[in-house]
């Protein structure tokens, strides 16, 4: 299995600004002078250089992005799987037509000649910053019938409007130029019962699912297959201990990706208002849930769309730090967990 993150802010897009742009710049020509400045690499090429960017965080060098969340799961013999289709579904979709255009399967990992054009899209609730990203993904808009979509969508049932109403909305009359019904993509709808908890499978991958914490619902999914699971638990919240539905949908699950939108002070409100109810979380609650479910990797994303990039890699050290406290407390013994902070194009082989 293969997963790609395309969009991994929460609540709005937060594009990069000129001064966050000339601050990077500022502070990555520090970085260089103090690394040996034009003598070191004035005869460097163009290799060496990019090989230089590559070792520096990216603060420096990089962005870890301001889309909202999309991630791209590539399951063994698989059609293709997205969680979500925030701003980051346009990237996405685009990385998509070199694949469609050359006869290839969507998934690069599958050989069903049935499935080659299917495509299975897991919502994880509906408010807006998780769909926003469809009426732009451009696949979906292809009409030519041997190049044509076969699109799933998955969602909770039992909301005040069905998962066809819901997508059609963001695209009526004066809201999109493009409405629902004239997306030429072949649509499929299934709507998932809170307490059913049924298995999906799509392909050889299986699919789990648990409603979680969160203003209007929220459903975590679990993507297996040969044994080895993802487990996406976005805009969630947990208050006073980890979470026993989540443990358990996670439980040895090789990676965790958790919604950390807030620091610790945030959450409580020592900067600003309080975020309780919000249904967010804390990188600290991701890795105590990491450590009792004995996932490997704990992801954090949907980084909150005010912070910077610098900011984001202090709450990765702070969140590093709290993981070794945490594994020298009784219970932990002989546990490992890494700690990784969700970037746009981040690619993990599971």
């Amino acid at each position: 299995m293969i997963v790609k993150y395309w969009g991994v802010r929460g609540s709005i897009p937060s594009p990069l600004t000129i001064k966050l742009i000339r601050e990077k710049e500022t502070a990555l020509i520090k970085k260089i002078i103090q690394d040996g400045g034009t003598e070191k690499f004035k005869n460097a090429d163009d290799k060496e250089i990019m090989s230089y960017l590559e070792q520096q965080p990216l603060s420096l060098s990089g962005t870890y992005g301001g889309n909202t969340t999309c991630i791209e799961v590539r399951a063994k013999n698989s059609p293709l799987i997205a969680i979500d289709a925030g701003s980051g579904a346009r990237d996405f979709g685009n990385s998509l037509f070199g694949r469609l255009f050359s006869g290839q399967h969507l998934n690069p990992l599958s050989n069903d000649e049935s499935t080659k054009r299917e495509m299975h899209i897991l919502f994880s609730h509906y408010h807006w910053d998780h769909l926003q990203g469809f009426p732009f993904f451009g696949p979906a808009f292809i009409g030519i019938s041997d190049k044509k979509l076969d699109m799933h969508f998955y969602g909770r049932k039992d909301t005040p409007k069905t998962l066809s109403k819901v997508l059609a909305g963001q695209q009526q009359n004066r809201n999109f130029p493009v409405i629902w019904g004239d997306m030429p993509c072949r649509k499929n709808y299934r709507e998932l019962g809170r307490m059913e908890g049924e298995i999906i499978k799509i392909g050889d991958a299986e699919v789990r699912y648990q409603e979680l914490t969160h203003p209007g619902s929220i459903f975590a999914y679990k993507i297996s297959v040969d044994g080895k699971s993802f487990v996406c638990a976005t805009d969630t919240e947990h208050k006073d201990s980890a979470d026993p539905r989540l443990v358990n949908l996670a439980k040895g699950a090789e990676i965790l990706y958790y919604d950390g939108q807030y620091t610790s002070e945030e959450y409580i409100g020592n900067k600003g208002p309080t975020k309780f109810d919000w249904g967010h979380s804390t990188p600290e609650w991701g890795i105590k849930n990491a450590l009792e479910a004995g996932v490997k990797i704990v992801v954090i994303g949907h980084h909150e769309p005010t912070r910077d990039d610098f900011g984001i890699e202090q709450v990765l050290e702070r969140a590093n730090d709290f993981k070794e406290a945490q594994l020298k407390l009784p219970g932990n013994e002989g546990k490992k967990l890494r700690v990784i902070m969700a970037y746009e194009g981040l690619e993990q082989k599971i």
